[in-house]
């Protein structure tokens, strides 16, 4: 019950000072920001005063937000050892997809097959034979996962129609 009013009370100080920062920004007004982005002399003090704070105050609620998640999360996991069992075995399922889609799918090319050229990427590098592997591997990855999520969802609606 503590811990509730702890973070009740740490989550009305951060909107606070979102709050604070967004009226300051809107004082400040947008045509002023954009006018001192556009023009290369200047020190972007304007920005450095209104964005930034707001940027690191977003960084640090995302911080606490995903230290919160692990820590209740993990500590759930750990509460029970099936429940820990069920995850290590779901951990271990998706990692054979993985696997299995790297090294039973993916394919290492990096030429265009229309154009027999090297395919180059946005930075002017040209594709890598691992890039180009990892990339086959999570696209592959995902159609297995995704071919599987439906398979699941058509095999309960076909078990509950069955039962009836």
């Amino acid at each position: 019950m503590v811990l509730h009013k702890v973070f009740k009370y740490l989550a009305l100080l951060l909107c606070v000072i979102a709050a604070g920062f967004f009226l300051y920004t809107i004082s400040v007004g947008d045509e002023a920001i954009q006018a001192e982005a556009a023009d290369l002399t200047n020190d972007g003090a304007l920005q450095n005063a209104t964005l930034a704070p707001m940027m690191y105050l977003a960084y640090a609620v995302m911080a606490i937000t995903v230290g919160l998640v692990l820590f209740f999360v993990l500590k759930g996991i750990f509460s029970s050892p099936a429940v820990l069992k069920r995850s290590l075995i779901s951990v271990g399922i998706l990692v054979a997809i993985c696997l299995i889609a790297y090294y039973g799918f993916a394919d290492d090319a990096v030429t265009d097959p229309s154009t027999g050229k090297l395919v180059m990427l946005d930075e002017g590098e040209p594709l890598t034979e691992g890039t180009s592997k990892l990339v086959g591997a999570s696209i592959y990855t995902f159609y297995i996962v995704a071919i599987l999520a439906v398979g699941s969802i058509l095999w309960t609606g076909v078990s509950k129609l069955l039962n009836r």
